[in-house]
C-alpha cells in the first residue's frame, strides 16, 4: 500500500508550497512493495498524478481533467487537441494537422505519429487553396494505440464547451483581435465569432459554436470514421469547397497518418527523441544539438562564448536543412541528419573568435520563410507516458474561412508562401537503460520555435540550468539568410556587444519562441518510489502549465 503522497507540483510561475515549490514526492513504508501498473495506482485512490503544458488555459485545463480521472498521457493530448480546435481556432483545428511524439516506458519503441496535413486537391473556383484535415485521423491513431478511454468521452467534452460555450481566455482573445478585420469579411466567421457589437470576443467574454458542437455530436455518434467517408464526409467535403478551399471526397477517405521511429540521439545516460522528416524542426534540431553538445562545446562556454556558438550552430543548422528542402548539391540526406559526424562536418570553419558570414555557408539562396502560426504543448502521466506535439493551420486562423455549416475553420493549403511544416519538432528525452521519461518540449513562433527549443535543451542538459530558468532565459535567434542575429531586448548587453564585436549584425526584438516544456530530472516510470517532476508554460505568452492531482 501506497503510505503517503505529497503534492506541491509548480504551474509555470506558481506553486501550492511557497517552501518546496515544484516536487511532487511519493513516500512508500518500510518494507510496502511500490505499484507497478496504471491500474493500480489509481484504484488505490491514493494517488494520481500528471502534468500538462499548453498555450491555451481551458484546453490545458481539459488534458488535466483526463488526468486525473484515469487517462493516459495520449488520452488527455486528444481531449487537449480537440479542445485547442474550440477554444484557440488561431492555432489548431479540425481542419489542420501536426505530429507528435510518443514515449512510453513500458514499450521498446519511442514513436512519432505524423499526421502532417498536405494540400488539397486543386478544386475549379477556388481563391483559397486547403489543406486536407488531417487532425482527426491523427489524433485517432494516437488514441487507438495509447489511449485507455472511450474516446467517444473525450469528443464529448470538447461538443460540450462549443455547446454550452467557454469563457474567453487571454491567450485567445489576443488572436481574435489581431485578426478580427480579414477573420470578419468571411460571413460564416463573423457569424460564429464576432460579438453582437462587432467587434472580436475579449478576454472574459462567453462564445458558443453551435456548429461545431453538431459536428463533434457527429464524429461521436457515427464515429470519426464518418468524417472521412460516407454522406458526412461528402457534407464537409462541400462545405470547405463553399468556403473556397480545395478538398475531394479522395482526398479524405485516401489520408492516413503515418507512425514512425522516432529519430534518437544517445546523449550521457539519456536518448533524445526527435520527430523525423518532414517536421523541419526535428532536422534542424538534431543537427543543432550534435554542435552544441560535442566535445562539450556549450558546456565549457563562458555565457558570451555560448551566446556565439548558439548562433554559429543556428546558422549552420538552417542552412543544411534547406540544402535538404532544396534537394542542393551537399545536402544532409533525411535519414542522416542524427549523424553526429555530418554535424562536425558542418561545423568545420567555426571560429570562436568571429563569426562565419552565413553567405558562404548557404551561399546565393534566402532561408526558407516559416509562418509563426501554430501551438505545441506537452503531456506526461504518473507511469511516465508522454506526448509532445505540435499542431499547425499553416497560417494565423488558417485560410480565414470557416466551413459553412461544420462550425470547422479550414487550414490553409501548406506549400504556398511560407505555409510549411518546417518549425514543427517537439522533442521527448528519457533514461537510456530503463527509458523513464525525463524531460519534453513542444514550441510555436514559426523558425524561432527551432532555435527557442534547442537553446533550453542545452541549458537544462549542458548548461544545467534548471528547466524554469532555460525557459525564461532570454533568447537569441539566427536562421540563415539574411545574416542578422535577432536577439530579445532583455538580452544582456555584454551578450550583445560579444556577438556585435564578433561580427554580428544584431538586431533587438519583442520576444522569440513559445515553448511548453516539462522535466522529471530523476526519471518518471511506473517504478519510480520519489518523484520530482517540474512543469512549465513559457512567460512570453499566456498559456497554462498545470498538474492533477487527487
Amino acid at each position: 500500500m501506497l503510505a503517503a503522497t505529497a503534492m506541491l507540483t509548480a504551474c509555470g510561475g506558481g506553486s501550492d508550497s511557497a517552501d518546496n515549490p515544484g516536487i511532487l514526492a511519493t513516500v512508500f513504508g518500510p518494507g510496502e512493495e511500490k505499484q507497478s501498473t496504471r491500474s493500480q495506482l489509481i484504484e488505490s485512490d491514493l494517488v494520481f498524478f500528471g502534468v500538462v503544458a499548453a498555450d491555451e488555459p481551458v484546453a490545458a485545463q481539459a488534458a488535466e481533467e483526463v488526468l486525473k480521472y484515469g487517462g493516459t498521457a495520449a488520452d488527455a493530448a486528444v481531449a487537449l487537441a480537440l479542445t485547442l480546435g474550440v477554444t484557440m481556432p488561431s492555432m489548431a483545428s479540425l481542419g489542420g494537422g501536426g505530429v507528435c511524439v510518443v514515449h512510453d516506458p513500458g514499450k521498446p519503441d519511442t514513436e512519432v505519429i505524423d499526421f502532417i496535413a498536405p494540400p488539397g486537391s486543386p478544386v475549379a473556383g477556388a481563391d483559397r487553396p486547403s489543406a486536407v484535415p488531417t487532425m482527426l485521423r491523427g489524433l485517432t491513431a494516437l488514441h487507438a494505440r495509447y489511449g485507455r478511454q472511450d474516446i467517444r468521452t473525450l469528443l464529448a467534452s470538447a461538443e460540450k464547451l462549443a455547446r454550452f460555450g467557454f469563457v474567453v481566455s487571454r491567450a485567445s482573445a489576443r488572436d481574435f483581435q489581431l485578426a478580427a478585420q480579414p477573420l470578419f469579411n468571411d460571413p460564416a466567421a463573423r457569424a460564429i465569432f464576432a460579438r453582437a457589437d462587432g467587434r472580436a470576443p475579449a478576454e472574459g467574454d462567453r462564445l458558443v459554436q453551435p456548429d461545431l458542437a453538431n459536428t463533434f455530436s457527429r464524429l461521436r455518434t457515427d464515429g470519426v470514421g464518418s468524417f472521412y467517408k460516407g454522406p458526412f464526409a461528402a457534407k464537409i467535403v462541400d462545405a470547405v469547397k463553399a468556403s473556397g478551399g480545395t478538398l475531394t471526397l479522395d482526398d479524405l477517405s485516401g489520408y492516413l497518418p503515418v507512425w514512425q521511429p522516432a529519430s534518437l540521439i544517445p546523449y550521457q545516460d539519456q536518448v533524445l527523441a526527435f520527430a523525423p522528416p518532414p517536421a523541419g524542426g526535428g532536422v534542424g534540431g538534431a543537427l543543432m544539438w550534435h554542435m552544441l553538445a560535442s566535445g562539450d562545446r556549450y558546456r565549457n562556454e563562458t555565457e558570451d562564448g555560448r551566446a556565439h556558438l548558439l548562433v554559429e550552430a543556428s546558422k549552420r543548422a538552417f542552412a543544411a536543412r534547406d540544402r535538404w528542402i532544396y534537394g542542393a548539391q551537399g545536402a544532409v540526406p533525411p535519414e542522416s541528419y542524427t549523424d553526429a559526424a555530418i554535424a562536425e562536418k558542418l561545423m568545420s570553419g567555426f571560429d570562436a573568435r568571429r563569426a562565419t558570414p552565413a553567405s558562404s555557408i548557404m551561399p546565393g539562396r534566402p532561408a526558407t520563410p516559416e509562418n509563426p502560426s501554430g501551438t505545441g504543448f506537452v503531456v506526461v502521466d504518473l507511469v511516465g507516458q508522454a506526448v509532445a506535439c505540435s499542431l499547425t493551420n499553416y497560417n494565423f486562423f488558417g485560410t480565414g474561412r470557416v466551413a459553412p455549416g461544420t462550425g470547422i475553420l479550414v487550414s490553409a493549403a501548406p506549400g504556398e508562401g511560407d505555409r510549411n511544416a518546417l518549425s514543427l519538432g517537439p522533442v521527448v528525452v528519457f533514461e537510456q537503460g530503463y527509458r523513464s521519461f525525463r524531460l519534453a518540449i513542444a514550441g510555436a513562433g514559426g523558425a524561432a520555435a527551432m532555435t527557442a527549443t534547442m537553446s533550453v535543451l542545452a541549458e537544462s542538459l549542458l548548461g544545467e540550468f534548471t528547466l524554469e530558468k532555460a525557459v525564461q532565459k532570454p533568447r537569441i535567434h539566427h536562421g540563415g539568410l539574411p545574416d542578422v542575429v535577432l536577439a530579445e531586448e532583455s538580452v544582456s548587453q555584454s551578450v550583445v556587444a560579444g556577438l556585435r564585436g564578433k561580427g554580428n549584425e544584431v538586431v533587438s526584438v519583442p520576444s522569440l519562441g513559445r515553448l511548453n516544456a516539462a522535466e522529471c530530472p530523476l526519471g518518471l516510470d511506473a517504478a519510480i518510489e520519489e518523484i520530482a517532476c517540474f512543469v512549465n508554460s513559457d512567460p512570453r505568452g499566456f498559456g497554462l502549465a498545470a498538474e492533477a492531482e487527487r
